[in-house]
């Protein structure tokens, strides 16, 4: 009896659902929507959205800063070196959009806090923990 009732239950509810018609389901534009975790998909939005000239500088850091949040940060080893680039860029091309430091400039002193992050990652990957803070060092004087 009690399993007959189960039963019975089961299908009342399942007969107050309703499932959608194959005719209402919209296939989502995959070529429109970056997977998570593809920084390089979300890099190139920011590229076309926020293109390098003075006053876009801030808006694509920006940009870049939360594709690092969304597609790196949750699969980061180091946060810390993420986060120091992540200002460090803010910090450039605020510099660039307020006329303080020439586009050329600017983007050059940004290559080069990315080239200490990726140095000072490979460091600590491989045991060098002295030279990895000394990188970490020049990067939080680029900060001051």
């Amino acid at each position: 009896m009690r399993r007959a009732l189960t039963i019975m239950l089961f299908c009342a509810a399942l007969a107050g659902c309703e499932l959608p018609s194959p005719f209402q389901y919209k296939v989502p534009d995959l070529a429109a929507v970056a997977p998570p975790g593809d920084f390089a998909a979300d890099r190139a939005k920011c590229d076309q959205q926020f293109p390098r000239r003075v006053g876009d500088y801030l808006a694509h850091a920006q940009c870049v800063n939360a594709a690092v949040e969304k597609d790196a940060v949750p699969f980061a080893r180091y946060l810390d070196l993420l986060k120091l680039q992540e200002q460090l860029r803010i910090k450039y091309a605020t510099l660039i959009d307020q006329g303080a430091l020439s586009p050329p400039e600017g983007e050059h002193k940004i290559a080069e806090a990315d080239e200490l992050v990726d140095a000072a990652i490979h460091d600590r990957d491989v045991g060098r923990q002295a030279v990895a803070e000394r990188r970490v060092d020049r990067l939080q004087a680029m900060l001051e």
